[in-house]
């Protein structure tokens, strides 16, 4: 078992540009030239992938996806994922620093439902619309590729349009009686992202978000089908799985890095949620590889 797994950076893969904020490969590409890259690993960076053919299945954080044509999947800096692909799968890999978004567009990225959410599918199936999104992946690698005037500011807008244009689709797929309680949502999210460690009650989270803690249990309830607590534990449970798939670290360290500060309650809280032991789960995962 390795003390971490790999964690990439975006020049990591654009060598040739070691100052960049963006990069663009076709995904047959990097999976031929970047070994062991369909192993576990993350990124500091988002990450938009477009299958435009193939089979296989792609594991993000623990949930297994069956890979198809007309996909798109969205990753936030820090997540892990993995995937075993077809021979005749392809699409591309679109690569994005933070900043590079956040400079004309602000906090944007933290307003699309397919990221910095644990709760929503990283995925959309796109294939309604499935020429529009081939030509301006098309479109957008060939800005990349080209080296024209003022490429970052162009490249940046193709950016821009594909997340549009899939929030637009993936905005059909909330219940509608829910939607007005969305923004509410992704504002529990993010404090439960920044602070699921540290802060252990819906009533705090609550507070500082100046509702009740049954008003966040009902958005909750009314927008994922799941308490505001439920949350909570489901976040921690994906952290610790983390841990003891990709670190060499005891149960016991384990449990107090995420404040278990009794270890029996750690393991009774894991089993809980997953059905078995820490060191269950963790022989299970050492047993697939």
């Amino acid at each position: 078992m390795t003390d971490s797994i790999p964690v990439y950076s975006i020049q990591t893969f654009a060598r040739h540009e070691p100052d960049t904020l963006f990069y663009m490969t076709p995904l047959e590409k990097l999976v031929g030239e970047f070994k062991g890259i369909d192993q576990s690993h993350s990124h500091t960076f988002y990450l938009l992938m477009w299958i435009r053919q193939g089979s296989g299945r792609h594991t993000i954080d623990f949930k297994t996806y069956p890979v198809a044509p007309d996909q798109l999947y969205f990753l936030t800096p820090g997540q892990v994922h993995s995937w075993q692909l077809a021979p005749d799968t392809q699409g591309f890999n679109l690569f994005f620093d933070t900043n590079f978004f956040r400079a004309r567009l602000g906090n944007r990225l933290q307003q699309y439902p397919f990221y910095h959410s644990h709760q929503h599918l990283p995925l959309l199936d796109v294939a309604a619309q499935r020429t529009f999104f081939s030509d301006l992946f098309g479109y957008a690698y060939d800005e990349y590729r080209q080296q024209q005037p003022n490429r970052a500011e162009v490249f940046l807008s193709f950016i821009h349009i594909l997340l549009e244009a899939a929030s637009r689709l993936y905005d059909q797929q909330l219940p509608a009686s829910a939607s007005h309680y969305y923004d509410r949502l992704r504002q529990f999210e993010e404090l439960l992202e920044n602070q699921f460690v540290q802060v252990r009650t819906v009533n705090e989270y609550a507070a500082q978000m100046n509702v009740t803690p049954n008003h966040l249990n009902h958005i909750c309830q009314q927008v994922l089908g799941k308490t505001a607590s439920r949350l909570l534990h489901e976040r921690l449970i994906i952290e610790a799985k983390r841990l003891l798939t990709h670190t060499a670290r005891s149960v016991k360290e384990i449990g107090f890095l995420l404040g278990f500060a009794d270890t029996s309650y750690f393991v009774r809280f894991f089993r809980k949620y997953t059905g078995i032991t820490p060191v269950d789960f963790r022989q299970s995962v050492d047993a697939d590889r």
